[in-house]
C-alpha cells in the first residue's frame, strides 16, 4: 500500500471517531479561528496542509480541507465507507512525485 493511500485510510478512521479523541480535537484546533500571527519564516508543513494538496490535485473534486466546515464535509464522506474508499483509491492514483518531477524536467527542455 502506498504511504498517500495509507495516510488518507488512518485519516478516514480518525473522521469516524468519537469527537473527543485527541486526534479530532487537534484538528478542531488547528481550523479554529484562535490562530496565532505567524511570522516570516518557511511556512510549516502540517497534516491538513498535506493533505489539502493531496486534495487540490484531484481534478474530479472541488474537496478542499481549510476550514472547519470542509473538515465536516469530509467527515461526512469518511461515514460512508463505499465513498471514501472511492476517495482513497482516486488519491492512489495521482502520479507518483517522481513521475510529476520527471514531466517538469521534460516540459523545461522542451522550452528551450
Amino acid at each position: 500500500m502506498q504511504v498517500l493511500e495509507a495516510r488518507w485510510r488512518l485519516f478516514g478512521h480518525v473522521l469516524r471517531r468519537d469527537r473527543n479523541i485527541p486526534a479530532n480535537k487537534a484538528m478542531l484546533f488547528y481550523f479554529s479561528d484562535n490562530k496565532r500571527a505567524r511570522g516570516r519564516s518557511r511556512p510549516q508543513t502540517t497534516l491538513p496542509i498535506t493533505l489539502n494538496n493531496d486534495l487540490k490535485k484531484l481534478v474530479a473534486t472541488k474537496l478542499e480541507l481549510t476550514t472547519q466546515t470542509d473538515l465536516n464535509t469530509l467527515r461526512l464522506i469518511a461515514e460512508d465507507r463505499p465513498k471514501w474508499n472511492a476517495l482513497v483509491a482516486e488519491i492512489g492514483k495521482q502520479p507518483k512525485l517522481q513521475d510529476q518531477m520527471t514531466l517538469l524536467a521534460d516540459g523545461s527542455n522542451n522550452n528551450k
